[in-house]
């Protein structure tokens, strides 16, 4: 009886062991994730209540309360760092945030073990010769959703003035989804002509990320869309008033239930796909321009990855746990590498230079420079929620008073006498330094 009580006791300490004692390179570890953290993630190093960092693991708390008491939300001990990584990368997103809330201080269950400790096998055609980006899946997501000049003015995403081109005067009149949904299929066009696979999250130009123009879920999605986020969000005012019947400018529609609900919406379809790389379509203004309505002699363009999380920013779960999904994942570093190549080829191939932190307010306010020549962590809504290798990418200033004739200018040949992609021969070269960066960047994989 002594000897089995005896036994019993050196079991339950040996499975205890692993929690109290740190793995070999646990202090390397803690080095390495420290940096990352400092280099891309904690843009004014105000985020310490929220997490710790030891010979132990990583742990994120949902404020200093819980952190003074060792509790929680999220933790990952060094050894479970590798089965992490598989359910963060194949785990559907929610199920994976229900997965990690419900693991707390615990190691992961056996059934989540048994289920994600080897990533499932699948077979990817490999490049040849011929096909450079076969094997290759890539979402191409164009930015925001305008067709017309009345969905450009609900969006703040519309240009409308007057300039020369010459001799001539011109009117210029752009709204940014349309050159953004140009683009993606332009370069849609190239990718899949390399063996790409590719998805593109806006069908039609006027079609929004739910698969219909904004007047259709206008009609038949919006209260569902609205009594839902106020589910979410009880406390919020502005969602309320619209309820109430207080509001009913569409504008306060459009930015307080449509716009977030659509983004999400990006998000998920994006994220199902599973693409080895996505870029996030955007063309940029100077935003000392606004209201833009006559042209600005500044041009600049750069690329966003994720990373920057400020003070306040850390508010919800679902912002922690993308918080610790970014630390622990490869996302951002991967992501920077792409990122470097465009904007690269930003600079050679468009011939615009590239933005350093004292170009732009929003800049300095929000980002963390990454390292490399106009590349910049910045926590947006789509550069935190899409997992993966992605690029935000702003290739131009639209009310440049260059860039906007040279957006308007509908020429079917290019210079060369070869068919334009989009119609427009600017549009047709912002499309090819995307198609060139990835090129560049499927021969380092």
């Amino acid at each position: 009886m002594r000897y089995s009580l005896l036994l019993v006791l050196i079991i339950c300490y040996a499975i205890t062991l692993p929690a109290q004692i740190p793995i070999i390179g646990a202090d390397s570890l803690v080095k390495h994730y420290t940096a990352k953290m400092d280099r891309y993630i904690d843009k004014d190093s105000s985020l310490g209540g929220f997490y710790s960092i030891d010979l132990y693991g990583i742990s994120v708390f949902a404020g200093v309360t819980e952190k003074k008491s060792n509790q929680p939300e999220y933790h990952i001990n060094w050894n479970d760092l590798p089965l992490y990584k598989n359910i963060i990368a194949f785990a559907p997103r929610e199920e994976a945030k229900t997965i990690m809330l419900e693991k707390g201080k615990r190691p992961f269950l056996p059934e989540f073990v048994k289920k994600y400790a080897l990533p499932p096998e699948y077979l990817k055609p490999k490049p040849t010769a011929q096909l450079p980006l076969r094997g290759l899946k890539i979402a191409l997501d164009p930015g925001h959703i305008a067709s017309d000049t009345a969905m450009g003015r609900m969006e703040d995403k519309f240009l409308l003035f007057k300039t020369r081109s010459g001799n001539d005067s011109v009117t210029i009149s752009i709204a940014e989804g349309i050159l953004t949904w140009k683009t993606a299929n332009a370069l849609a066009v190239l990718l899949r002509s390399q063996g790409a696979e590719v998805f593109v999250t806006r069908k039609r130009p006027d079609e929004t990320a739910f698969g219909k123009s904004y007047a259709n879920w206008r009609k038949e999605d919006f209260s569902r869309t609205l009594d839902s986020l106020i589910k979410e969000a009880p406390a919020d005012q502005a969602l309320r008033k619209i309820k109430s019947g207080r509001v009913t400018g569409e504008n306060a529609i459009f930015r307080n239930v449509f716009r977030d609900a659509e983004l999400r919406k990006r998000t998920e379809i994006i994220n199902a796909f599973h693409p080895d790389l996505t870029f996030i379509i955007h063309y940029n203004v100077d935003e000392k321009n606004k209201p833009w309505n006559s042209p600005s002699p500044k041009n600049f363009s750069m690329t966003f990855v994720a990373g920057s999380f400020q003070s306040g920013e850390l508010g919800d779960a679902e912002r922690r746990f993308d918080f610790l999904r970014l630390l622990l994942t490869d996302d951002i570093e991967n992501s920077c590498k792409i990122a470097g190549l465009t904007a690269l080829q930003f600079k050679t191939g468009l011939d615009v230079p590239l933005a350093k932190m004292s170009d732009a307010t929003y800049l300095k306010a929000n980002c963390i420079d990454a390292g490399l020549p106009g590349v910049f962590c910045r926590n947006l809504s789509l550069t935190r929620l899409i997992q993966g290798t992605l690029v935000y990418g702003e290739s131009l200033f639209q009310d440049n008073v260059n860039e906007s004739v040279l957006l308007t200018k509908k020429e079917p040949l290019t210079a060369e006498g070869k068919q334009s992609i989009s119609g427009i021969e600017r549009i047709d070269e912002v499309a090819e330094a995307y198609y060139n960066a990835v090129l560049l960047w499927a021969k380092t994989r």
